[in-house]
């Protein structure tokens, strides 16, 4: 049995048997072991070899004697041996050299693979955390997962999807499909012509009169024949409200404003709102319902027209309701919130030395020095007619400067 070793010793009637436990070797042992196999057997390769060699050597020839001197023999026998131990002994140790150089390679391989994996983890927590920071400050668009009720998960589905239509394909009149003309019918589709219809009913109501005064024999009197001639001319020159061709909302007055020309006017300026109850935007700044000081104040700064951001937040701003307008940069949203909240103020009584310690009326924060800046330019701008005080708290400059003007009393 490989592994395992037995012993018999036979002595008077008895057997005695030593079994040796099988042990289970490593990788790196059988690894160990069978250097040490080959080494030996290289070893016992070169012994024969030598041994060979020698045998050779100390043959006698057939021309020579043999050497009858037994010094001289056994100094051979020990120089070669010193010969043989010595290349055994270089042997064995270059065989150790170069098995601890693969040693040495396989440690750096390792570390190498164990330091490139640390390295690619470290980057992808520098990833999850640059990620976080990006979510945290910035926000992220998950997006919602629509909910499938089960009456519409298991409902069957009547109509056609636009993937399953093949008749475009297969015949020309789907591709150009036939549509009723603009102009047919006095603008409107497959409308009817109202002018030519009065004109008609006018035509048939003269020929009935004829016919009436030809069977009674009277004569068609002048006051008849000019009312006559003023229903044709009125069919001829028939204009009412159905059709007539509806104005733009340019032309028309605030009260004559329809919900349509409003839908048309907020896509016009590209206006949305989110909330209840929203007052109607203002189309100038005379519809705005600021005071008579403040619009000076804005014909002064040269503001012809309201931008969309004043369109919508004013109205809103002068209900004293909260409110977050979106625009973009340099789209007037200064004015926007200034111009309600200094008619607010207007309506409070002035500041005075009895009241001035009670602090301003109104408070805006702005993130930069430089917006607070122009955010005070553009109040004291439009609060010139109304006496109204304004100051500006920013760091970088004097703080005394700064607090003798508040102490003095501001809105």
């Amino acid at each position: 049995m490989k592994g395992a070793s037995s012993d018999v010793v036979e002595g008077g009637n008895s057997t005695a048997t030593n079994t040796k436990k099988v042990v289970f070797l490593t990788k790196a042992q059988r690894e160990q072991l069978a250097l040490q196999r080959r080494e030996e057997e290289i070893a016992e390769q070169k012994r024969h070899a030598e041994k060979n060699l020698l045998h050779n050597h100390n043959r006698p020839s057939s021309d020579s004697k043999p050497s009858s001197d037994p010094s001289h023999d056994s100094t051979s026998r020990h120089q070669h041996r010193s010969s043989r131990d010595r290349d055994y002994e270089r042997d064995r140790e270059r065989e150790r050299h170069e098995r601890r150089n693969r040693d040495r390679e396989r440690e750096e391989e390792q570390k190498s693979r164990e330091r490139a994996r640390l390295e690619k983890l470290a980057e992808r927590e520098r990833d999850k955390e640059l990620e976080a920071i990006k979510e945290q400050y910035l926000g992220s668009k998950k997006p919602k997962k629509r909910v499938i009720k089960p009456s519409e998960k298991f409902r069957f589905s009547f109509d056609w999807e636009n993937t399953e239509d093949t008749s475009r394909d297969m015949n020309s009149l789907y591709q150009n499909p036939h549509e009723a003309r603009l102009l047919f019918g006095r603008g409107f589709r497959a409308g009817m012509d109202r002018r030519e219809q009065k004109k008609l009913a006018a035509k048939n109501e003269k020929d009935l009169r004829e016919e009436i005064r030809k069977k009674d024999g009277i004569d068609e009197k002048p006051e008849e024949a000019a009312a006559q001639r003023l229903k044709e001319e009125a069919a001829d020159l028939y204009d009412t409200f159905d059709m007539r061709v509806d104005r733009h909302w340019s032309e028309k007055n605030l009260e004559e404003m329809t919900e349509r020309d409003w839908r048309i006017f907020r896509e016009d300026f590209n206006i949305s709102y989110k909330g209840s109850k929203i007052p109607r935007p203002m189309r100038s700044w005379a519809e705005s319902r600021l005071s008579g000081e403040l619009l000076k104040a804005v014909e002064r700064a040269g503001y012809k027209k309201p931008s969309p951001i004043q369109m919508a937040a004013i109205p809103l701003g002068l209900q004293q309701r909260d409110v977050i307008g979106i625009a973009e940069t340099g789209s007037g949203k200064t004015a926007a919130f200034v111009l309600p909240m200094l008619t607010y103020i207007s309506r409070l009584p002035p500041m005075s030395e009895e009241n001035e310690a009670e602090g301003p009326y109104a408070v805006v924060m702005a993130p930069t020095r430089e917006l607070a800046q122009q955010i005070e330019d553009e109040t004291v701008k439009f609060a010139h007619y109304l006496g109204i005080k304004v100051v500006s708290i920013v760091g970088g400059q004097s703080i005394e400067e700064q607090g003798f003007k508040i102490r003095q009393g501001c809105e």
